[in-house]
């Protein structure tokens, strides 16, 4: 929690807290060190002053400790009081070995004889914590202990010396952090004013557009900022050139598009106008002939009826509906009507072979737009006396369509299309009726496949739930 806290901080402030923190520990570390040193220095004062007060001391009472006087002690006590006062002693002991005092500088709570105090006892290291301490020194003659010194010295002048020590720097390095810190935050801020004013810049570009600075608000070129500065109007230049080349481009690809899409609503009006024309020819020859003239008639109204379609479908497109009406075998008799008229043009021989079973059938609009794109293919690459075979058959688990010409070949960018190994992307030039049948066997989940040379054989297999998502007339 702190850590995602921290993070959350700005940077002007991270920094100078970041200062703050340094400055209390190092703070830290210097002030402990010269408490250390402080502790040292009075510990070694305090031993210098209590071994010349014990010093002088023990020389005044070693010859009444040997008599056992204890009014020479006593005289020899008071006579130090006035002469180490600067050792503050709260009360000195003469303890025989026996442990019993024989003179003290308060008889009334020490009395001669009385047996010393617990405290009074020597111990191995002066402490230098508490109110008061014990000093001690042995008193011998020869080798021989003729008893001890112990007196207890106040420490309370170490205490405040230490105290004041101790404020003092807790003043000084508090002083120091605070005056640090707003350094670090006045020079933080200096430092980061061109960080916050490309901060405002990109703020501001919330529409992808990049305003460049001024040249006359840049920095220096030679310095940090003048050359974040030169970098980001670089960014804002090819920012605003990508995004005019994306314009020009996307105008282009408009053009393109609307182009694309007329030649493809020409070609496929186109194909089944040729048929009409044929048919208003036979009401002209032989419009005496009863069947003959139903006959043109009724491929009249169907063609019509597809060029409806595709315009209708045209504007489906774009509202994402379908023509769901099944094929039947008219569709399929108006396929051969209208590409009889090609065939015979090319000097072609048609072999029209057609076996549908009741039962499911894909859609007509779909079955007709695929069969005759093929069949047109396939007059187109076959030689004068070629032979044309067509055949459309129902199989157990959809239907089949197989076109077969003895031209040269399908070319390798064609087939690669109608494999759909180019996707939804439109032909760079021509093929918009293979890309038809690519684009319209892949929404009618049918397989193709293909074979030759020589020549070439195109087999469409469509299954019986096959529907289009979208009925188009590209």
């Amino acid at each position: 929690m702190p850590i995602h806290w921290f993070r959350q901080v700005p940077l002007s402030l991270k920094v100078p807290l970041l200062v703050a923190a340094l400055m209390i520990g190092i703070a830290g570390i210097v002030s402990k060190l010269v408490l250390l040193r402080l502790e040292a220095a009075q510990a070694q004062h305090f031993q210098d002053l209590t071994e010349a007060y014990l010093d002088g001391l023990s020389t005044a009472l070693m010859p009444a400790t040997i008599r056992r006087d204890p009014w020479e002690a006593f005289d020899a006590l008071d006579r130090s009081r006035s002469r180490y006062a600067a050792v503050s002693a709260i009360r000195v002991l003469v303890v025989l070995p026996d442990g019993h005092v024989l003179a003290a500088s308060d008889p009334l709570r020490h009395p001669v004889g009385a047996a010393a105090p617990p405290e009074a006892q020597p111990a191995p290291v002066i402490v230098l914590d508490g109110a008061s301490t014990w000093v001690h020194r042995p008193l011998t003659e020869g080798r021989v202990a003729v008893g001890r010194i112990a007196a207890e010295v106040d420490l309370s002048a170490l205490l405040a010396e230490r105290r004041e020590a101790v404020l003092a720097l807790l003043g000084v390095n508090a002083a120091l952090t605070i005056l640090f810190a707003g350094l670090g935050w006045l020079l933080v801020q200096r430092m980061l004013r061109p960080l916050f004013r490309l901060s405002a810049r990109l703020a501001r570009a919330t529409d992808g557009r990049l305003e460049a600075i001024p040249e006359a608000e840049l920095p220096a070129p030679h310095t940090a900022e003048g050359r974040a500065f030169r970098h980001y109007n670089a960014a804002a230049a090819a920012v605003a050139d990508r995004e005019a080349l994306l314009a020009r481009l996307a105008a282009e690809e408009r053009r393109a598009l609307v182009g694309r899409y007329a030649s493809a609503m020409a070609h496929e009006v186109n194909n089944p106008l040729g048929g009409l024309f044929n048919a208003v020819r036979m009401i002209q020859r032989h419009g005496d002939d009863p069947v003959r003239r139903h006959r043109a008639a009724g491929l009249l109204e169907r063609g019509l009826t597809g060029i409806h379609n595709i315009v209708r479908a045209s504007l489906m497109l774009w509202r994402g509906e379908a023509d769901p009406r099944p094929l039947t075998a008219h569709d399929v008799e108006d396929l051969r009507l209208l590409i009889e008229s090609e065939a015979q043009r090319r000097e072609l021989r048609l072999d029209w072979q057609v076996a549908l079973q009741d039962g499911p059938l894909p859609p007509a609009q779909a079955f007709r737009q695929i069969a005759l794109n093929l069949l047109l293919n396939a007059c187109a690459a076959s030689p004068p006396g070629a032979l044309l075979r067509v055949r459309t058959a129902s199989e157990a688990d959809g239907l089949l369509l197989s076109v077969s010409d003895e031209g040269p070949g399908l070319p390798p960018e064609a087939a690669a299309i109608l494999l759909g190994r180019h996707g939804d992307a439109l032909p760079a030039a021509g093929g918009l009726g293979i890309w038809t049948i690519a684009r319209l066997t892949r929404e009618l989940g049918a397989t193709v496949e293909t074979a030759g040379p020589p020549g070439t054989t195109i087999i469409i297999r469509i299954p019986h739930a096959a529907q289009p998502r979208l009925a188009t007339a590209a």
